[in-house]
């Protein structure tokens, strides 16, 4: 190979590194851009994570709440049966008295 041909392959082959390197570069950009994008999709997906562990949380202290109320709207329900089941008793007597 002569000292031209050489020199013309070298150049030619400059100019090709020189396309594939803007080629690069701006794959470079694109990832960037993805990066950025995914980044912000994490942290949006951290957000909603914490607020969902908050609804939940919410939940459970509902369960808790609707549970303790359900037993004393039980005991309260006993109770009256208790009363009226002596009311009657009383109103009985009092018939039985007169």
């Amino acid at each position: 190979m002569s000292s031209p041909e050489y020199a013309e392959l070298v150049g030619f082959l400059g100019q090709r590194f020189d396309a594939i390197d803007r080629r690069f570069d701006e794959l470079r950009g694109h990832f960037d851009e993805i990066y950025r994008r995914l980044e912000r999709l994490e942290q949006e997906y951290q957000a909603i994570m914490q607020a969902l562990r908050r609804i939940e949380g919410r939940l459970v202290d509902e369960r808790t709440r609707r549970e303790m109320l359900e037993r004393d709207l039980a005991t309260l329900r006993e109770n009256i049966a208790v009363l009226t089941a002596r009311i009657a008793d009383i109103e009985q007597r009092l018939r039985a008295s007169s």
